[in-house]
């Protein structure tokens, strides 16, 4: 290498050197690095010379590989183009290594940012796709809501051992009068069917339609905690999950075309969607929010809401007992989790104000 040696300012650190850095110049002589001050001076070859960045400060660290209790460093990063470490191949590839990597952090920068833009754009999306399916809902007339409830339920019964038993409907209406007789004014008549079941379930149509299992009626220990789970499924009624859930299906393309054009076609599409009312199934926005929803509606009631805690809490053991493949029960879906739900409907009674003004339900017919 020809000309005179380029200089950076530099520090060196050594047991011998004392507590603090000295300050001084790197200099790269043919095959060695110098580093010097009025006190010191100090030599590596190059093929001894090994080479560190601390990315947080953005120094560069230089060590003898025989001494590795020196560090000679500098905050200069056009150090690493000079010509004396290209050259040599033992400090080019460590050169190398070290760009690789930064070219690898700022990659991932780039995609971490790439990410977090499409997160936040996918959160938009859904806003708005959710405020456009809401937009369509109500556009659904009552009596059409109504009638496509009848019709799955017709077709329904034909699947279904629909339980006729007079105490046994009776158990069931003395739970749920105080909280139907609650509910707003727009919504029902509620209808009540007892199906015959091994598995305790329940689940609700548009139109007021809700069933409830044998299973989940023997289960229970007390009126409020069937009151729950139908509180729960009336929610899914009130708030339109079930047609919500037909329009989300078509995918954000139609709901935009039906949204901007032509929104007398959502009656054609809730009729071809309408198989998707009995596979009881529902995002975990709308679970959390007949959760929600029914908690509301059986604190206005005077109901004693912690029913459905326990409720809860049983199919909980029993999901843990049988397996969540065993257990598909609509008002207690896996998803999200039951121990995430009980959890945050325990929170809702903490924070109630009033936990002494209930009305007591009638529970002779109960265990």
């Amino acid at each position: 290498m020809s000309g005179a040696p380029s200089t950076f300012g530099g520090y060196a650190s050594h047991p011998s050197l004392g507590e603090e850095p000295v300050p001084g110049t790197i200099v790269f002589e043919y095959w060695r690095l110098r580093f010097g001050s009025e006190s010191v001076a100090l030599e590596v070859p190059l093929t001894r010379l090994g080479i560190e960045l601390d990315k947080e400060s953005g120094r560069i660290d230089f060590y003898d590989s025989q001494q590795t209790d020196l560090v000679i460093y500098t905050l200069d990063q056009e150090i690493l183009k000079h010509p004396a470490l290209l050259q040599q191949a033992h400090t080019r590839r460590q050169i190398e290594a070290l760009q690789s990597a930064d070219e690898l952090k700022r990659r991932l920068k780039l995609t971490g940012l790439f990410l977090a833009g499409f997160a936040v754009l996918a959160v938009v999306v859904s806003m708005m796709l959710g405020m456009m399916v809401r937009s369509l809902v109500a556009h659904v007339p009552p009596q059409w809501e109504q009638e496509l409830g009848d019709n799955v339920m017709q077709e329904l019964k034909k699947e279904m051992v629909v339980v006729e038993n007079p105490k046994l409907k009776a158990k069931l209406d003395q739970a749920v009068l105080p909280l139907v007789n609650a509910l707003p004014t727009n919504y029902g008549p509620f209808k009540f069917y007892i199906v015959e079941d091994r598995l305790p379930n329940a689940f609700a149509l548009p139109g007021g339609h809700v069933i409830v299992n044998t299973a989940l009626i023997d289960m229970a220990d007390k009126p409020e905690e069937v009151c729950g789970v139908v509180a729960h499924e009336i929610a899914h009624v009130t708030q339109k999950h079930g047609i919500r859930r037909i329009i989300s299906e078509a995918g954000p393309y139609l709901v935009f075309k039906l949204f901007v054009s032509d929104r007398s076609g959502v009656i054609g599409l809730l009729g071809s969607g309408s198989k998707l009312l009995v596979s009881q199934s529902f995002s975990q926005e709308y679970e959390l929010e007949a959760d929600s929803v029914g908690w509301d509606y059986l604190v206005k009631s005077h109901i004693d809401p912690r029913g459905m805690i326990d409720m809860f809490h049983k199919l909980k053991l029993m999901q843990d007992n049988l397996g969540m493949e065993a257990l598909s029960v609509s008002a207690f879906e896996s998803h999200p989790q039951t121990e995430k739900r009980i959890r945050r409907l325990e929170a809702k009674w903490e924070h109630l104000k009033d936990k002494t003004d209930f009305v007591t339900l009638e529970n002779s017919e109960w265990k």
